[in-house]
């Protein structure tokens, strides 16, 4: 016997192997008790696809549990293959006749989170999705993977960076992988029943949302975007729809770079675009959490700025990509990238509003007019003058059928031109009495209509931007606007009636000649007769009547309606910042559960109790008074 043939039997002997008829080694180790469960070389066990058919749908989600266990214990090792041979029933064979499965613990609960994989149980793949969905939330870095090229992968590299590369790699595949079984879920559900998609589609189209927010930054934000933005406009599922769009908010919102934000508004604007009229609101009303601060002719001097940079960089490409590679590891922000990215975003943003302007779909100016108008007033600052003059053309001929339109849209309406002639068009010489005169009609509309506490925030936009923000010449004008706003209050909830009574206290001060409305009747030589139901304030002759709403205003219900009306009426010093008029309808329109502090039980040590290891807590509780409803003497 030579010295290899008896190296080769002492060796089968340490590792406890036999020789099987055919002459190979097998191990004689026990076989997995559950039929297709394999040990691999670290005591983990691989289950195999046809093998989860098999399994109750407690040991699936056992299998489900000791999985995400396993991977966030060591996500380093989650994506390694682990090499198995199995036979056609699942088995471990020494006959090597059986298939090499490389399988990895994400791609086993890949597998459990597709349906026709798992034998058809919605239960389990949604147990999958979620449980994919907190451990990639945890594991993606915080920068975007670039894929190696050719030439690096040939070349001689280190063995960490070779195991980083090979561990990126892996988590691409996967997390590829796991966005296709979300987009495939959704396709399949989303018709499955007449009312609404499926519970397992509901699931995938919110994991998508949560990867969205949680990792826009990343690899594939494209796809994700471009599934989540199309879903936006969901009619028939409104948990789907309302998730979309407030991911698209928070997304505009965190985005600092501007890149992401810019794709996502493009998008958006192609669905409007296609959709026309069937649009749901809150679609229009997303671009309004754009931060967009750069102006369009300062974005032009951007876009020059940066084509002279990319002139001077084609010199020395090399180093043009090591500084944008080092910018984006470090996470700083280009200037010029933003304000370029902001200057598109803010091209589509305004395209899109004049499209929904110039809608001639009667539905679609009732539905969407207040959020394309509400969006305009926050943007109108920021157009350059060729859209100025465009923008007041259209919104001339919208308040021409003011009364026609919602209350909500007639005031942003009146609130986007007198910020568009505030910012850009402030060189413009118009008579704002075009804007001014809507504005009295709808005054009057706010008491008259169902009141909400949005229309009174943007009403006293309106008038502060009026009166306030700019001089009024015309004393009749503000005089009509000052009864009118008293005559309002009186008919109008707390919330609308106290911000309305503050802010004619400023108007009174800073335009003293309208103090002959507090005179008394008779004191004052007028001619005519007070005339509320015009359409032009001009044309009220307010000053032949007084303020005599405020004589019932200070026997008011509501304390601070009272307060306000006894302040006016005396001509008190308004005091900011706390009775300015926002201020004070942000307090009132608090709800119930917005001031309701709810009661915490305070722990106190014993004062008897001396030693660390055995403190005792005594709990203060109010002591409940006695009520009695019968007396008993």
């Amino acid at each position: 016997m030579d010295r290899k043939t008896k190296r080769q039997r002492l060796n089968s002997k340490a590792n406890g192997s036999r020789r099987g008829q055919n002459g190979k080694l097998t191990n004689k180790s026990p076989k997995p008790s559950s039929p297709g469960a394999a040990s691999t070389g670290t005591g983990r066990v691989v289950k195999t696809t046809n093998v989860l058919l098999t399994l109750s749908a407690e040991e699936k989600c056992n299998l489900v549990a000791e999985l995400s266990e396993l991977v966030l214990e060591n996500p380093n090792k989650a994506f390694q293959v682990e090499k198995e041979i199995f036979n056609g029933d699942g088995n471990k064979e020494g006959d090597g006749n059986g298939d090499v499965r490389s399988v990895s613990k994400v791609q086993q609960l890949l597998d459990l989170s597709r349906v026709h994989k798992n034998g058809n149980d919605d239960y389990i793949a949604s147990l999958g999705i979620m449980s994919l969905l907190a451990i990639f939330k945890d594991i993606l870095p915080s920068y975007r993977i670039r894929q190696q090229t050719e030439i690096e992968r040939e070349s001689r590299i280190s063995k960490e960076t070779k195991a980083l590369w090979d561990y990126e790699r892996a988590l691409l595949t996967h997390y590829q992988q796991y966005l296709q079984v979300l987009e495939k879920a959704w396709d399949r559900g989303q018709n499955q029943h007449e009312t609404g998609p499926s519970r397992l589609a509901i699931t995938a189209m919110l994991s998508l949302c949560e990867l969205l927010k949680s990792a826009y930054h990343f690899n594939f934000r494209s796809n994700i975007l471009s599934i989540v933005v199309r879903q936006m406009n969901n009619r028939k599922c409104d948990q789907v729809s309302n998730a979309c769009c407030r991911v698209i908010e928070f997304v505009f919102e965190k985005d600092t770079q501007g890149e992401v934000s810019m794709e996502a508004a493009r998008l958006v604007a192609k669905l409007v675009k296609e959709y026309r009229g069937a649009l749901r609101p809150g679609v229009i009303r997303s671009f309004a959490k754009l931060p967009l601060r750069v102006h369009v002719d300062e974005a032009q001097a951007a876009k020059l700025a940066a084509d002279a940079n990319k002139k001077k960089r084609k010199k020395d490409r090399e180093l043009a990509e090591i500084e944008s590679e080092l910018k984006e590891s470090s996470g700083t922000v280009d200037k010029i990238i933003l304000a370029r990215c902001q200057s598109e975003t803010l091209q589509s943003v305004i395209l899109t509003y004049f499209r929904v302007l110039k809608s001639t779909d009667s539905k679609t100016r009732h539905d969407l007019l207040p959020a394309a108008l509400e969006g305009l007033a926050k943007f109108s600052h920021l157009v350059n003058i060729d859209t100025v003059v465009d923008l007041l053309d259209v919104l001339k001929e919208l308040l021409l059928i003011v009364d026609n339109l919602p209350l909500e849209a007639s005031l942003n309406c009146v609130l986007t031109a007198f910020q568009t002639l505030e910012g850009p068009g402030r060189e413009m010489q118009i008579d704002q009495k075009e804007y001014i005169a809507p504005l009295y009609s709808q005054l009057a509309r706010v008491g008259t209509e169902e009141n909400s506490k949005k229309n009174t925030y943007i009403l006293l936009r309106c008038l502060t931007a009026a009166f306030i923000k700019r001089r009024e010449y015309s004393i009749v004008r503000v005089a009509a606007f000052v009864k009118q706003m008293f005559t309002v209050a009186m008919h109008s909830p707390d919330y609308t009636s106290v911000p309305l009574i503050a802010l004619a206290r400023q108007i009174l001060q800073r335009y003293p000649s309208v103090h002959q409305l507090l005179e008394s009747e008779s004191d004052v030589i007028t001619s005519g007769t007070y005339k509320p139901d015009v359409a032009d304030p001009e044309h009220s002759n307010p000053f032949s009547t007084s303020a005599w709403e405020l004589a019932c205003l200070k026997f008011h219900v509501h304390p601070q309606v009272r307060e306000q009306a006894i302040s006016a009426a005396q001509l008190k010093m308004i005091q900011l910042p706390a009775e300015a008029p926002d201020k004070l309808r942000s307090m009132l329109s608090k709800n119930g559960d917005e001031i309701y502090i709810q009661f915490r039980r305070q722990s106190k040590k014993h004062p008897l109790s001396g030693k660390a290891g055995k403190n005792q807590l005594r709990f203060i509780t109010p002591r409940k008074s006695k009520i009695t409803l019968f007396p008993t003497d």
